[in-house]
């Protein structure tokens, strides 16, 4: 069988509740896979299965983690061997690809119970054991949310870890698409059960998912983003993949010095810190500077601009004289690094990482921001290409 566009569909457990949703769940696997498609199937447990098996581990005081590992990965198992058999009895060639067996792809580790993939390994088990189904024919039917270590044991990717192995499995197998399949299929602008006015959210990047899902929504589990090259599909058993929302891939990763001409300018309150934000905000727009970023607290407000001249005085004069501001003070001649790494999210230390190499070499840091998946570092630009080093050192790149 020639291969020409490969998705891998992601069924989590808010669609396979019951009878009913997984004979609709195989009712989409089979119209995809009728289309000409190949197919691969990551499946989670069913919904509430992993909460149940976690509260019995508890209650019985298994507390190794291994243990706990093997316990808790039986709802995907379970939910591989129920959808490759249902795939079976509508006439779907389904594979099932469990960790022990011999044809598993997925490699880990690190921590049993949230695990990091082996890329290396994963890649080139994947070229060897599921695109040879695939050119069969074959609809493989893979345990979401699971690893193997190199001793051959059980882990698991994290709570949600079966978005990982979807997107995993996509980046190995350059997929056409990886598709998560939830019981509500688009992404929203906020919680309808919090917020009026919710719209609908055709299109995100990379970076966008990642903040939102960092930020509580729920819509990816964050570590899957580590693993992403290719596009995401967010959508529902009923729209299939003619709607949801798009995730493109982000752009840019990697560490540069975004600017070596930028002053810290900071600003002590008179009493009311917000008045004071207020004016400051005014007199930097006043002068037009590119403001890369704010640090706000009681008694001192910071901000990092482009450095242009006579900025110090025009900030000084609006807010001394507006009686806003005790003082004003500026440090001009720094620069400013920008890392963007979905480590940022994804690996615990990972900050610590980066810039324990620069208190070493004494480099003294006058700023440090993160938002997502982006790191801004501010230092003195005389040590700019010297940090710049260290941290590509430090990110293996």
């Amino acid at each position: 069988m020639v291969i020409y566009f490969i998705y891998v569909l992601k069924m989590g457990g808010s669609v396979l509740t019951d009878p009913n949703q997984i004979k609709n769940a195989v009712a989409t696997i089979k119209k995809i896979y009728a289309e000409g498609n190949s197919v691969v199937v990551v499946v989670s447990a069913m919904k509430g299965e992993t909460n149940r098996l976690d509260d019995i581990a508890n209650k019985l005081e298994i507390n190794a983690e291994s243990d706990r590992a093997e316990i808790i990965s039986m709802g995907e198992r379970v939910s591989a061997r129920v959808m490759v058999s249902t795939l079976k009895a509508n006439g779907i060639d389904a594979a099932l690809v469990d960790p022990m067996l011999p044809d598993w792809p997925i490699f880990s580790n690190g921590s049993y119970l949230d695990a990091d993939v082996d890329m290396e390994r994963t890649k080139k088990a994947t070229e060897e054991k599921i695109v040879p189904m695939l050119k069969q024919g074959k609809v493989p039917i893979v345990c979401g949310f699971i690893g193997i270590n190199e001793k051959g044991e059980i882990q698991t990717l994290g709570r949600g870890g079966s978005d990982t192995t979807a997107v995993v499995l996509g980046t190995c197998l350059k997929a056409k698409e990886v598709v998560l399949f939830k019981d509500v299929g688009i992404a929203m602008s906020g919680d309808p059960k919090k917020a009026q006015n919710v719209k609908a959210i055709q299109e995100l990047d990379a970076d966008e998912a990642l903040a939102l899902s960092a930020g509580g929504s729920g819509l990816i589990h964050y570590k899957a983003f580590k693993y992403l090259d290719g596009i995401i599909r967010i959508t529902s058993l009923e729209d299939g993949l003619n709607s949801g929302t798009i995730i493109s891939p982000s752009n840019g990763m990697g560490v540069n010095i975004s600017d070596k001409n930028v002053s810290m300018i900071t600003v002590i309150p008179s009493s009311e810190s917000e008045e004071a934000l207020t004016s400051f905000n005014r007199a930097l727009r006043t002068v037009n500077v590119r403001v890369y970023g704010f640090v706000y607290g009681q008694k001192a407000i910071l901000a990092y601009v482009s450095s242009e001249d006579g900025i110090y005085g025009v900030v000084h004069d609006i807010l001394v004289k507006e009686g806003v501001a005790k003082a004003v003070s500026v440090i001009s001649g720094l620069s400013e690094i920008t890392i963007k790494s979905l480590d940022l999210e994804a690996t615990p230390g990972y900050l610590s990482t980066l810039i324990s190499p620069l208190a070493e070499k004494g480099i003294n840091l006058f700023g440090v921001s993160t938002i997502s998946s982006t790191i801004k570092i501010y230092l003195s630009s005389t040590k700019a290409e010297e940090a710049l080093t260290l941290i590509k050192g430090a990110m293996g790149v």
